[in-house]
């Protein structure tokens, strides 16, 4: 007589358990990817715009220091307060980004961005209560520029020049991405 062997529905209940436990504790790790993706991309956009005004500033000084317009890649770049002008097209100039041309509204803080990869609002006070909240934002202008799909007040990148001509302002918020 010949013996067959193979699993028994024991085993077999038990493989599949086991493997519905690993796939409930790795799945999570997986779902949220497109937020951290997201997430690094408004990072490293954060670092391309202040590795540009860092390169408008030297720009600046090799011309003298004394905040003429400096040629950017062809660009024309102004400064105001000792730092770059804060408006959408002198950061489409230091980012070489292809951003949307629009008139500022008081809706851009809860209007979702659409048509390109990234909407900008441009010389906005620290006075407009439309923008978010920043500390640090307490005088002078700012950009802010949002991804494709997200409003201005969940995730952005912001460039900030302040009244009193210190260095200006570049960080991100990544909460709502």
């Amino acid at each position: 007589m010949k013996k067959i062997s193979g699993f028994t529905l024991i085993e077999l209940v038990m493989v599949i358990v086991i493997l519905a436990i690993l796939a409930v504790a790795i799945a999570p790790k997986f779902v949220d990817l497109t937020a951290e993706a997201k997430s690094a991309v408004l990072k490293d956009l954060a670092a391309k715009l202040r590795t540009a005004v860092n390169l408008a500033l030297v720009k600046d000084q090799l011309q003298g220091g004394n905040g003429d317009p400096i040629d950017y890649n062809g660009n024309t770049v102004t400064f105001i307060a000792g730092n770059p002008q804060p408006d959408a097209g002198q950061m489409r100039y230091l980012l070489d980004l292809d951003l949307p041309s629009t008139t500022y509204t008081p809706s851009w803080s809860t209007a979702i961005c659409q048509g390109s990869a990234y909407c900008i609002v441009g010389n906005r006070p620290f006075s407009d209560t439309s923008l978010p909240s920043i500390a640090a934002f307490t005088s002078g202008t700012g950009v802010f520029m949002w991804p494709k799909g997200y409003t201005l007040s969940t995730c952005f990148v912001y460039y900030l020049n302040l009244a009193d001509g210190s260095d200006a302002i570049v960080g991100h918020s990544v909460l709502g991405c």
